[in-house]
């Protein structure tokens, strides 16, 4: 049975987060087996790469590195990763199904479910968009909305949320990859995630909205849905699959900036879901702050190790 990748596009700033996120997966898998973690990149130093890897591989999963930034030379982008999930009709072509992930979610559902529900004739899978889906009030102003008609597609309502898509490549055909990267000549403001609701708006399979859950609309009643997913997003609440973190619900973002859309006090549930994700960060650190040592002094450290007294050794717990 082929490997699905599970494809992760990264900084250095969000190392930490990620190793979260694949832990998460790892945890919530039927299979390990068969699944393997590459992450995209432009910029990961040999130490983060060493580190990730000793962390994925000592929780049981697999991990590859790609460094993909020649193939967007001459685009001077600003954010690059935002477009590396552009690059997956074209470098991953030989695999049947490629996984695309967030550095910022916890997953607590098994993805491979995802795989047996993907009709053969769509081309990807994705959860529309909690932002496009609510219904504002006429004097509220409307960026997305509008940004989303501003790329020719009509129905802001079949917009989908990149932050985890599963891509058919049996399906996908040489000339979608093409279109990918031509596209991002017109820098649409929502990067890779634009660039691909246009590539693929009349091959889409949506997956219930609890396998992509914006954490910014956990509170009951914040903001009501179209009537196409109010019913998804009532009985997802209770049973979401994967957590986003998106944009204010970033545990490491100050309380004020939540208030856009929870009101202090409002949502255990949020505080709950945040502190969690929290704790899964923190034990990355743990961890982190244990094999960093051995990985970057290597055999210097080990023999140095040796010699202390059991109190000295204290100290390095």
């Amino acid at each position: 049975m082929q490997t699905i990748p599970i494809v992760m596009s990264l900084n250095q700033a969000y190392v930490v987060p990620a190793i979260a996120t694949i832990r998460s997966v790892l945890n919530s898998i039927s299979d390990r087996n068969r699944i393997e973690f590459v992450i995209f990149h432009k910029e990961l130093s040999p130490a983060a790469i060493r580190i990730m890897t000793t962390l994925v591989n000592d929780s049981g999963g697999r991990i590859t590195f790609i460094n993909v930034q020649e193939h967007f030379a001459g685009h001077n982008l600003k954010q690059e990763e935002m477009y590396h999930a552009l690059l997956i009709p074209g470098l991953m072509a030989g695999h049947d199904f490629v996984f695309f992930l967030d550095a910022d979610m916890i997953v607590t559902g098994d993805l491979l479910s995802l795989v047996h529900a993907m009709p053969a004739d769509k081309k990807i899978g994705a959860v529309r968009c909690f932002f496009r889906n609510t219904i504002l009030p006429p004097n509220v102003p409307r960026p997305l909305h509008d940004q989303t008609l501003r790329t020719g597609l009509k129905d802001t309502s079949r917009y989908f949320n990149a932050g985890l898509m599963l891509f058919n490549m049996k399906a996908i055909r040489p000339e979608d990859g093409r279109r990918c990267l031509q596209l991002i000549s017109r820098r649409w403001k929502g990067h890779a995630e634009s660039i691909l609701n246009v590539v693929f708006h009349d091959s889409v399979q949506f997956f219930s909205v609890r396998w992509n859950y914006a954490m910014t609309h956990i509170a009951k009643d914040v903001v009501p849905f179209q009537p196409e997913i109010r019913k998804d997003v009532e009985e997802s609440r209770l049973d979401i699959q994967v957590q986003h973190f998106l944009f204010l619900s970033k545990p490491w973002l100050p309380k004020a900036e939540h208030a856009l859309f929870l009101k202090e006090g409002d949502c255990p549930e949020f505080r709950y879901h945040v502190q969690n994700y929290k704790n899964a960060l923190a034990a990355v650190m743990k961890d982190i702050s244990h094999v960093a040592p051995r990985l970057l002094c290597g055999a210097s450290w080990e023999m140095t190790e040796r010699h202390l007294d059991p109190e000295e050794k204290t100290l390095l717990a």
